[in-house]
């Protein structure tokens, strides 16, 4: 089991779509969810790819992840039978930045607008060089957690 040590940030300007290394569309379908926003479980298909991954409670920046590659037919059988909601869709752009990959999410749907980055650091007490585009921190915000995000989709769709 991997332990993923992330930062996430909110996106302030387009100044880093230049930047963009590579591009890729993702559909995250959250699957379960662990008692006390104490971990989850999602199918993740990105370009034709698919992807089991179960995090476990956040401690500080770090948190415990555990991925299992899937056939996409297996992936598409779990998100009909087991998916609590609408799949959040964005637009995933690696740019590299003070030696270290950021990623940029760019949110679709209902979401469009919304634009975050993230970095996962090889420590806790990294120390890294935040780009200018790069503004709040919102690591840990469980307003920006994906429950949260599917959450809101889930909302919006029953009103529509």
């Amino acid at each position: 089991m991997a332990v993923e040590i992330e930062r996430k940030f909110l996106v302030v300007d387009n100044s880093w779509r230049s930047q963009s290394l590579k591009r890729r569309s993702i559909s995250d379908h959250l699957i379960a969810r662990f008692e006390n926003e104490n971990g989850k479980a999602r199918v993740r298909i990105c370009d034709g790819a698919a992807m089991l991954t179960i995090k476990g409670p956040r401690r500080g920046f770090s948190r415990n992840e555990f991925h299992v590659d899937l056939k996409e037919e297996d992936a598409q059988s779990m998100v009909a039978e087991f998916a609590s909601g609408p799949a959040l869709s964005k637009t995933r752009h690696d740019i590299e930045h003070g030696g270290l990959v950021w990623q940029v999410d760019e949110f679709g749907g209902h979401l469009e607008g919304l634009v975050t980055c993230e970095v996962e650091l090889p420590s806790e007490n990294y120390s890294f060089e935040k780009p200018l585009w790069a503004g709040s921190e919102i690591t840990g915000d469980t307003r920006y957690s994906s429950s949260t995000l599917a959450d809101v989709l889930s909302s919006r769709d029953h009103v529509a």
